[in-house]
């Protein structure tokens, strides 16, 4: 394993940085001092002085990168009354930053302000989807809310999918348990591409069904397995900038990426629609993925449990782990770049958590779901106060978060998984 960087060399990298640096940024603070980011550095915990023996495994189990989140505050406790929750899951943000959050174990959609203040519950226990009626739930388990106010749920024991306009009535639904068109088993989460299309991360039968807008089978793909394109009770999906799907493959203790283009092999198969009718529908086999990055383990680039995974305002992949209690962040390159760890924060919360969902607000602030706790963990960006190169004169926004695009080198023995790291455009 090559040795940790040595001070020199980062006083090095640090120099490079500010040559390149395009020049200060003024911050909106009516001409006040402002402080520099480009300066910010993660180095590892443990370092190495000249002469002295490298301690064994420094890099994979105790370095952690950048860290550029810290606990905010956390609201819920449980409950099934209007600001309590049972086993939240899946959760999203809308465009006013209110919260969706599936209350999987109470049936329910909840809908909250940003800092946990109850609005409105949508739907009950029950199989009932009626047009224009009140939702029924079975566990649902994702929730997707759209800036038209409609709201999509992964009903996970219903095995469909429900549509509801902004006062959370039934508009349509579609699905049932089965491995065909149109047809899942535990759907646990949902996204909307640019384009308009529904994607539904099918857990049980460990693949990704595309749709319409309005429930029309357009192609899926994966299969259960450990294999190029296939995927293992997967927990966790999210489509960045370029509609790429980035999959929390959750037995296989990875990330998947998947292009969002058709496959090449069609199977062009008959298929019974809801309706009773036979039509024929093509169905995509094969999909390989962009990349494959992460193994089993409690080091950088690895995982034990990864679930909910979301797309920060800065452009990095946050991926929650729900065993080891923490979030994955990598960069656009799927490069890991830093974590954020309840072993470094105080949260007083009463059990152990047990994250299982994560959604990031326009302020850059992540969402994640605690099934254990049953309650919502908010954290926020690291605003640069007074790091060491403000003495030297450079001046940088005050409230200008850390430097989202400098790639960190997985260490050369991590990457048994790791695939070319760059996106196929």
């Amino acid at each position: 394993m090559p040795s940790p960087l040595k001070p020199q060399a980062y006083l090095f990298v640090l120099c490079l940085l500010l040559a390149e640096a395009p020049g200060p940024i003024q911050a909106d603070n009516g001409g006040a001092a402002s402080t520099p980011v480009a300066a910010i550095l993660s180095t590892p915990t443990q370092v190495v002085t000249p002469g002295q023996a490298e301690p064994a495994s420094a890099l994979p189990k105790n370095w952690v990168g950048e860290k550029v989140y810290t606990f905010d505050t956390v609201f819920g406790t449980k409950g099934s009354g209007l600001n309590e929750l049972n086993g939240p899951e899946g959760i999203c943000v809308g465009s006013d930053d209110n919260l969706y959050i599936a209350d999987t174990q109470n049936n329910r959609i909840q809908v909250w302000t940003c800092n946990g203040q109850p609005i409105k519950t949508i739907g009950s226990y029950g199989p009932s989807a009626v047009w224009r009626n009140d939702p029924q739930f079975d566990h649902p388990g994702g929730v997707l809310i759209l800036p038209s106010g409609q709201i999509y749920v992964a009903d996970t024991l219903n095995n469909r999918i429900v549509l509801l306009d902004p006062d959370g009535h039934v508009l349509i639904s579609w699905g049932s348990l089965g491995t065909r068109h149109r047809q899942f088993t535990m759907p646990r989460m949902v996204s909307k591409d640019h384009f308009g299309n529904i994607w539904v991360l099918d857990s049980g039968n460990s693949r990704i069904s595309n749709f319409t807008n309005t429930g029309k089978f357009n192609y899926q793909f994966g299969t259960m397995g450990s294999g190029n394109g296939q995927m293992n009770l997967p927990l966790g999906m999210a489509l960045n900038n370029t509609d790429q799907c980035i999959v929390s493959d959750t037995g296989n203790f990875r990330i998947v990426v998947f292009n969002d283009q058709s496959p090449s092999h069609i199977d062009q198969s008959p298929v019974t629609t809801d309706s009773g009718t036979v039509s024929m529908e093509p169905t995509p086999t094969d999909n390989s993925p962009v990349t494959v990055e992460g193994w089993f383990g409690d080091g950088p680039f690895q995982f034990k449990e990864p679930a909910g995974v979301s797309m920060t305002k800065t452009g990095w992949i946050a991926v929650a782990d729900g065993v080891l209690d923490r979030v994955n962040f990598f960069n656009g390159r799927f490069e890991f770049v830093g974590q954020w760890r309840v072993s470094d924060e105080n949260l007083n919360l009463a059990s152990p958590p047990h994250f299982r969902g994560v959604a990031c607000d326009s302020k850059n602030r992540l969402y994640i779901t605690d099934i254990q706790n049953n309650c919502v963990i908010r954290l926020k960006m690291i605003t640069v106060e007074k790091p060491l190169l403000d003495q030297i004169g450079i001046s940088i926004a005050v409230e200008t978060p850390v430097p989202t695009d400098i790639p960190t080198p997985t260490p050369d023995d991590s990457i048994p998984f790791g695939g070319s790291g760059f996106p196929i455009r």
